[in-house]
């Protein structure tokens, strides 16, 4: 009998046997009673900090460690038990392929270790900057009768008077990332490279719809929470030819705000509903967060040739359902948005600004290749802003590239007649490539 009632003790009965097992220090380490103490459940493994500050060995290669990485600094003092050793597991990255639909058991990758992993033994902190001490405990257990695999509660226990301190060491232990990551359901998150609104070369009109409608949006909080009928959410569609912006706009729209974006591969053939309904949740559990949706035109042309698994109606879906949630962007992408289901647009709400990202006029041209080229003269630069008509800042950046070539041949600076060459050589290139090509990036001259 007592074995069963162990067996299917709840997940408090066993955290209090826990801490019962080790009172006497676990007092002794806080200087109070227990009585006089606080515990907290759910909270990540951040007893982490014990491989380096107890065993004095560094994981650098741990992922997805954030919070026991802002602690480690903090903590002035660890100890454990005597005659207690520490439960250690040996970590490696197959986590990190977790949602790699390219990752195969047989990679040689599997076999990357990245370190201990500390499961089980209490650890006691005393953190100089707060001026309190802590014990961490991570208490395994199983979940109940159909349970097939083993939890664990990861608790901390602190003096109650400590708690104002603990406030403040929790803001900074989970305050968000500033640096921005792109999620892709079924992929490996990447970090996003900074980037200012001031990077961009943006016709003013963009600049409007876009970016000052977005800090509009943000700074307008405030009076959402005062109208609570309207959802506090923004939809965005951004639509134009390849290679002038579209893009590097997300990376601003994340890089301003520290936003994360979430996204999924609408052309994977393994990629369905469900992983729709995953992207979204991922979002709305990271808000504020961006839903990213690149290239609807491809995945739901008008002609109702779907080149997706993911069905129409379950995008539609999904749209109407996120109107409810707060603090989520939704960013669409297409190239010809005329060939879009319009069963997407036509609904009112669904995006509230529509922007066009066209080829740069001669101006934009000439501001970009300013950019490009700080130090050159700007009556240089006036015959290749001529010349590059009808050219995607992307074409402009390639022609950049080609003349960067010609000068380093002759062990010199761009000059005016390198970028001339180089965007002859490109034009010519794409010209003689294809008619098709050629309408992506030249169909666009200035009138």
């Amino acid at each position: 009998m007592e074995t069963r009632t162990q067996e299917f003790a709840t997940r408090s009965a066993l955290v209090r046997q826990r801490i019962e097992a080790h009172q006497h220090w676990i007092e002794e380490k806080l200087g109070v009673g227990l009585s006089e103490a606080v515990v907290i459940d759910g909270l990540p493994n951040l007893s982490q900090v014990g491989v380096e500050k107890v065993l004095g060995v560094s994981n650098p290669r741990q992922v997805g460690k954030r919070a026991s990485n802002r602690l480690a600094p903090l903590v002035a003092n660890a100890e454990i038990p005597s005659q207690f050793p520490p439960i250690l597991t040996i970590s490696d990255d197959r986590s990190l392929h977790e949602f790699d639909w390219h990752y195969s058991p047989d990679d040689e990758r599997a076999s990357n270790w990245t370190g201990f992993e500390w499961q089980e033994c209490p650890l006691a902190l005393r953190l100089h900057f707060y001026d309190c001490t802590v014990v961490i405990l991570n208490v395994p257990h199983y979940a109940g009768p159909a349970s097939t695999s083993e939890d664990s509660a990861r608790i901390l226990i602190t003096r109650r008077d400590s708690v104002p301190a603990l406030l403040r060491l929790f803001e900074d232990l989970f305050r968000r990332d500033r640096m921005p990551h792109l999620h892709t359901i079924g992929g490996r998150p990447r970090r996003v490279s900074h980037t200012d609104w001031s990077n961009l070369t943006l016709d003013e009109s963009v600049r409007v719809l876009l970016q000052n409608d977005f800090e509009s949006f943000w700074q307008r909080q405030e009076w959402f929470k005062r109208h609570p009928t309207l959802p506090f959410r923004r939809g965005y569609l951004l639509h134009g030819p390849p290679g002038n912006g579209k893009t590097t706009a997300v990376r601003a729209m994340m890089s301003s705000r520290g936003m994360n974006a979430f996204t999924l591969r609408f052309f994977d053939p393994r990629t369905d509903d469900s992983d729709l309904d995953t992207l979204f949740e991922r979002a709305y559990g990271d808000r504020p967060a961006i839903v990213l949706l690149e290239d609807i035109d491809r995945a739901f042309p008008l002609t109702g040739e779907s080149r997706t698994q993911i069905s129409l109606q379950h995008l539609l879906n999904s749209l109407h359902g996120v109107a409810s949630g707060e603090g989520l962007v939704i960013v669409a992408t297409a190239n010809e948005p005329a060939a879009l289901d319009h069963a997407i647009l036509r609904r009112p709400g669904r995006f509230d600004r529509v922007v066009n990202f066209p080829n740069p006029d001669r101006n934009l041209r000439l501001e970009y290749l300013g950019k490009m080229n700080p130090d050159m003269a700007h009556e240089q630069l006036q015959k290749p802003a001529d010349a590059s008509s009808g050219f995607s800042f992307a074409q402009l950046r390639e022609a950049y590239v080609v003349a960067g070539q010609f000068a380093f041949e002759r062990g010199e600076e761009i000059r005016g007649e390198d970028l001339m060459a180089g965007i002859r050589a490109l034009r010519e290139g794409m010209i003689g490539s294809s008619r098709h090509q050629t309408s992506a990036g030249f169909r666009t001259p200035d009138k």
